[in-house]
């Protein structure tokens, strides 16, 4: 069976990566395309160094470019998907909807965010099955939830193991260092968000603790670079580096909620108000604010806090009790539709 596993995220890359291996091992033809965006090339083929990556458009900033892009892509898109006779697309955000129904290629979509408009509703009327976590309040046939993250696709204790000797590569030790994630504000998800990170970095810096700083925007690292180790991508074993950091901060809800399931507490500093984040919120795992005074109190607490085996404990409970390994869920629906292509 030809299965398409199309990224337009860098987030796709983990969210996907372990059932495009299981699949291939199975002997499925697994085609991996992707949208040109960030450094979702880089970090796919860090992952992936199995496959060949088939770039299928690219990513525009502002509003006129977005929709040009997205219309030659639904073209390109079907041009690839005739040639290579794709009969299952997997993807998060979909952007060749058209192109797969006019081919019949079915489609299985993941979705996390009902607060994206566009992207859910694509999703919902496109979609053979449209994946999503319990805490999504949508109804529908083609719907299917699970219980738990996206994000345990790759973070589920079957997958991830915290690795402490990668910290060596930075120089420093576990808890002794703060974990800084600010993602760039060209998102129609984030547009207008003002970065607190020059007052973030100034505090902590007084503080005398290392920051690792994994920057979206590339033109700004010489401000931080005095300051932070600035992490360049792909960051070999990123998990890692989460997990052994006293804290994250972050300003993009993806690393926010892997820094939670991880067991690391986390401070979301990105204005989205998102169902996917309560949960972890009344755990005590993530602290979403955007006032710097908040943010301050709470470093301070969370570098001195011996709570921290209590929510890593109970976050893990959760995990393995509780949420579904995302990886296994996928695998099940992509089956169910290969019986009814």
């Amino acid at each position: 069976m030809n299965i398409l596993f199309d990224l337009v995220h860098s987030a796709d890359v983990n969210l996907f990566k372990n059932s495009i291996y299981a699949l291939s091992k199975n002997g499925e033809n697994v085609i991996i395309s992707y949208r040109e965006r960030g450094k979702l090339s880089l970090i796919a083929k860090a992952e992936l160094p199995d496959f060949k990556l088939n770039k299928i458009g690219e990513h525009k900033t502002k509003i006129v470019g977005k929709i040009i892009s997205l219309i030659k892509r639904e073209i390109s898109a079907y041009i690839f998907l005739k040639k290579n006779k794709v009969e299952i697309i997997v993807t998060q955000g979909l952007t060749c909807g058209i192109a797969c129904k006019l081919l019949g290629v079915k489609i299985l979509h993941y979705d996390d965010d009902i607060e994206y408009k566009t992207t859910y509703l694509i999703g919902k009327w496109l979609s053979d099955i449209d994946l999503m976590p319990d805490f999504m309040p949508a109804k529908g046939k083609n719907i299917v939830k699970h219980f738990g993250y996206k994000e345990l696709a790759y973070l589920h204790p079957k997958y991830f193991k915290p690795n402490e000797f990668s910290l060596k590569a930075y120089n420093i030790t576990a808890y002794n260092y703060i974990f800084i994630r600010e993602i760039s504000n060209i998102s129609l998800n984030y547009k207008n968000k003002e970065s607190l990170l020059p007052k973030i970095v100034k505090y902590i810096s007084s503080l005398n603790i290392k920051i690792l700083l994994s920057i979206e925007d590339k033109n700004l690292t010489n401000l931080y670079s005095d300051n932070c180790i600035i992490l360049k991508e792909p960051i070999v074993d990123i998990y890692s580096l989460i997990y052994f950091s006293s804290i994250v901060i972050s300003s993009g809800d993806t690393v926010a909620r892997e820094s939670c399931l991880t067991g690391t507490p986390c401070i979301y500093t990105g204005d989205r108000e998102m169902l996917a984040n309560n949960k972890l919120v009344e755990i005590g795992l993530m602290t979403k604010t955007t006032s710097l005074n908040e943010i301050i109190k709470t470093i301070n607490y969370e570098i001195n806090s011996t709570h921290r085996i209590k929510k890593r404990n109970e976050i893990l409970k959760l995990i393995t009790n509780h949420f579904d390994d995302t990886n296994e869920v996928l695998m099940h629906q992509i089956d169910i539709l290969s019986k009814h292509k």
